[in-house]
């Protein structure tokens, strides 16, 4: 494989991961926002407007709130309120 062609696999690999992070929302980090939750309580899947870093949330199915944190890597944490 000369120079040139490896140059070009590896900055479509990068822009193909690239993509796939704006697409799962890994991109935005702290500003991800989701569309349901699973329940850490009662492990019930929560269908929910949009919410995001700092918002709270209910779980229809026990009645218990919580607080959603958002890392640096998009992900979602649950914080009991």
């Amino acid at each position: 494989m000369s120079a040139q062609s490896r140059a070009d696999q590896l900055q479509q690999n990068a822009e193909a991961e690239e993509d796939e992070a704006k697409r799962s929302g890994l991109a935005l980090g702290r500003r991800r926002r989701f569309s349901e939750f699973d329940c850490p309580i009662c492990s019930a899947n929560n269908p929910h407007d949009a919410f995001g870093n700092g918002d709270d949330v209910l779980c229809a199915y026990c009645g218990l709130s919580f607080v959603a944190i958002v890392d640096e890597e998009a992900k979602l944490r649950l914080r009991e309120a």
